[in-house]
């Protein structure tokens, strides 16, 4: 079966001269890519200009290999400065000569590590011809989206050059792709992920919703089409592209409606190079169903528990806290009061970093007081320690602030707390 080829895009070197050439937002919806190359540089002194290509204007993982033969010999070697297109003619050679280079790329939009093959003649007059054959690798599993080409030496590109970019489909096709078969719809957060039946000769698929015409694409089935509003019915079709054109849209599919995001971000607090004793949320929205907090904490100096403290409430006997907990050789329990800082939350050390997950349920129900739960630990290859724990702040007042402090001391720098707001979907 014989491929098919489209041109996506043709640059033209004017006549100030260009040191580079670029194709970049390329579709993901071919096989393969092939630039076709026709280059001179303005570089003196040196008839044959090396010619690098950079995918997503990465210069590193990057590796070549190649065989150049030229007037007077052969020569072979590796080399990890750039992907390698053989060589432009510089200014040196015979006016109005100019090197003809291809590039071939398999696979630009998988998820293996990319392969450049290219295939290069610079043919001057009867003494000065090379040819070159290079093998490319760039170790990278990310789809090509923008490939750069530069002379390697720093001159420009003259007037003329040119360089043209195709999408290689493979498969011998002259007409758009026929229309696929709608399959089921299965509702996620904010997203649905629908599935269909391909059909043959179609580079991908992409999918529509109603309302709203919000599209995913895809090469296969499902599709998952996001960025949908929680509480709306949606429908979808589908139709199939290949470089010729698209289908027409499938049937509709069954009706869903998606649900809303589990966990919003209210608020994160980072602290800095001087430290700090207290970290505070203020003006927590009312908005959500729980809460949790999440962190990461280390002290300045020892090892000190930290408190939690909610809407400024300073009196102790409000607070109450339960821990069971275990370090590797021993385990217990233990009860505490309350203090002026409010609640034990965790213990935090100076060597090294505790991590923790607070949740607080039903936060804004002002008919309940308000219950905690909280798993903390940290693991120091030989020493650790686990802590499971309950909080309880004995009002029924709705939470707006939050505060975290250490009796003594402070949290150093990179200590870190996040605050996200649960919602009942």
């Amino acid at each position: 079966m014989a491929d098919t080829y489209k041109a996506l895009s043709t640059v033209t070197v004017g006549a100030g001269g260009s040191s580079t050439i670029t194709f970049s937002n390329i579709p993901q919806t071919y096989t393969d890519l092939r630039i076709v190359l026709s280059a001179r540089t303005d570089r003196s002194g040196f008839p044959n200009d090396n010619i690098r290509v950079y995918p997503n204007g990465s210069s590193s993982n990057l590796s070549e290999r190649y065989l150049l033969g030229f007037g007077s010999g052969v020569t072979s070697a590796t080399d990890t400065s750039g992907l390698g297109a053989a060589g432009a003619v510089g200014a040196s050679a015979t006016a109005s000569t100019f090197s003809n280079v291809e590039v071939y790329i398999p696979n630009y939009t998988g998820s293996t590590n990319k392969q450049f093959a290219v295939n290069a003649v610079s043919e001057n007059n009867a003494t000065d011809g090379r040819q070159g054959l290079t093998a490319n690798l760039w170790s990278s599993t990310t789809p090509i989206t923008s490939l750069t080409i530069v002379p390697s030496s720093g001159p420009n590109f003259v007037q003329y050059t040119t360089a043209t970019l195709y999408g290689v489909f493979n498969a011998d096709v002259s007409t758009p792709p026929a229309t696929p078969t709608i399959g089921t719809a299965t509702a996620g957060v904010e997203s649905a992920s629908i599935t269909f039946t391909g059909v043959s000769n179609a580079a991908s698929y992409t999918m529509t919703s109603t309302p709203g015409s919000i599209t995913g694409t895809a090469t296969t089935s499902p599709i998952t089409v996001s960025g949908l509003t929680s509480g709306t019915a949606y429908t979808f079709k589908v139709k199939s592209n290949n470089p010729f054109g698209s289908s027409a849209e499938s049937a509709a599919s069954n009706s869903v409606t998606p649900i809303s995001v589990a966990y919003d971000s209210i608020a994160t607090v980072t602290v800095g190079a001087g430290g700090s004793s207290t970290i505070s949320f203020t003006s927590i929205p009312s908005t959500y169903t729980h809460l949790q907090l999440r962190g990461i904490a280390k002290h300045s100096s020892s090892g000190v528990w930290s408190s939690i403290k909610f809407n400024s409430d300073s009196t102790g006997g409000n607070y109450y806290a339960h821990r069971l907990y275990g370090n590797g050789s021993s385990t217990g329990v233990e009860a505490t009061a309350g203090d002026g800082n409010g609640a034990r939350l965790t213990t935090i050390y100076n060597t090294q970093f505790m991590g923790f997950v607070l949740d607080i349920l039903d936060y804004a129900n002002t008919n309940k007081n308000k219950t905690c739960r909280n798993l903390s630990g940290f693991d120091a290859n030989g020493s650790g320690e686990l802590n499971y724990m309950s909080q309880l702040w004995a009002s029924t007042s709705a939470i707006n602030r939050i505060d975290i402090s250490v009796s003594s001391g402070s949290m150093v720098q990179y200590t870190t707390f996040a605050l996200y707001g649960i919602k009942s979907a």
